[in-house]
């Protein structure tokens, strides 16, 4: 409702003001205000963040966004002041000018869909590379709550087990596929453990190896950086 007030206002201050502006360039002029107008009111009436969005894909437009319309705006206003104040140009070479400023618009908002676009892609990448930290962590977890649930478990292998757990924070990030097989084995290795201690002295020798394997895979995990 108040987008087609103010379109109303806009539409009658040109017609009142017309003076002996031809109907042609009237209603060029008045298309091209309503352009303005209605990416000025678009722009401020959406959010600049969405809450719900996690990639926050909409800051990343901000800057191309702004840019353009302002750029868009300023250009199309001075094209139709000079045109029809000082230089009297004909409406075909406004029409022209008009439709080339148009295509940049249509030109800068393509480039501000396609930078939303690649913050999203940058924020699912990220979420995709932390997902296998965060299962390793979530398997420690697991497998904490079942060595608290177990009684006569020796200090050595919970200290060790403690140890390991604190380092997980010491990993950062990675896209690497030989990383990503290295959180799935440390994961499928953390499970084994928990298995086996319903019976800790039968299953003691796999226990310890299967947590030297988990030691073992987490320095070669720490050892890989996000590429």
């Amino acid at each position: 409702m108040l987008l087609l007030f103010g379109e109303a206002i806009l539409i009658t201050a040109f017609i009142l003001l017309r003076g002996e502006t031809p109907d042609n360039m009237l209603v060029l002029n008045i298309l091209v205000s309503t352009v303005i107008y209605a990416l000025f009111f678009l722009n401020f009436r959406t959010p600049w963040s969405d809450l719900n969005d996690r990639s926050q894909k909409q800051i990343g437009t901000i800057g191309i966004r702004w840019f353009t319309v302002w750029f868009y705006s300023i250009t199309a206003v001075a094209v139709m002041l000079a045109a029809n104040l000082a230089l009297e140009l004909s409406f075909v070479i406004q029409l022209v000018i008009h439709f080339v400023l148009l295509f940049f618009l249509l030109l800068g908002v393509l480039a501000s869909l396609h930078s939303s676009n690649k913050v999203k892609d940058v924020y699912d990448q990220e979420t995709a590379n932390r997902s296998g930290i965060f299962e390793m962590k979530k398997a420690m977890l697991v497998l904490k709550n079942k060595i608290s649930e177990t009684a006569g478990l020796p200090d050595d292998f919970i200290k060790r087990i403690n140890a390991l757990e604190e380092s997980l924070r010491f990993i950062s990030p990675s896209e690497n596929s030989e990383a990503n097989a290295l959180e799935q084995s440390f994961i499928e290795s953390i499970s084994d453990i928990r298995f086996a201690l319903t019976d800790y002295s039968l299953n003691a020798e796999q226990i310890e190896s299967n947590l030297i394997k988990c030691e073992r895979l987490y320095q070669n995990r720490k050892n890989m950086y996000s590429n």
